[in-house]
């Protein structure tokens, strides 16, 4: 529980103002209610994006599950929420430094780092990984026509 508080925290400490907000659904701090701004530079700006995260009761040893609630056009979020995201990928870990000043770092799973590959996630699909195959082929062969997709769901479900 303390590593949540202390994921809470971090993120709202370290995210900019406007780019993110956590409220706990039911007062449960083991399930989030994120909402993003769709970052500037992408189809996505101008749009608000909801998911939930759900926390096992062993966080950060096990991994949390996800799911996106604001459809939207991308290749790696399919029309079930479901986000393609590598929750085993080094990127979604933080770095931990021990107290003993002689024990190595370690890594954990990290709900900041989730968010924050969420974000990045808006800016640079990974069509390779993609959830929604036609998506991730379009992403690939016309970007101009992706992007005018992915805006067109945004002013529709997201605004």
């Amino acid at each position: 529980m303390e590593v949540l508080k202390a994921d809470l925290k971090l993120i709202e400490q370290e995210l900019p103002q406007g780019t993110c907000q956590v409220d706990l659904v039911a007062s449960n701090l083991f399930h989030w209610e994120v909402t993003l701004a769709g970052p500037e530079g992408t189809p996505y700006k101008g749009g608000t994006f909801r998911f939930w995260l759900w926390f096992p009761l062993e966080y950060p040893l096990q991994k949390p599950r996800l799911k996106c609630l604001t459809p939207m056009y991308h290749c790696n979020i399919d029309h079930n929420g479901s986000v393609c995201l590598d929750m085993d990928q080094e990127l979604l870990h933080l770095n931990v430094l021990s107290q003993d000043t002689d024990a190595p770092p370690s890594t954990r799973n990290s709900a900041y780092c989730i968010v924050q590959a969420l974000l990045s996630l808006f800016a640079a699909p990974v069509p390779e990984n993609a959830l929604v195959p036609d998506a991730g082929r379009l992403f690939l062969a016309n970007r101009q026509e992706y992007n005018r997709k992915a805006q067109e769901w945004t002013i529709q479900y997201a605004c």
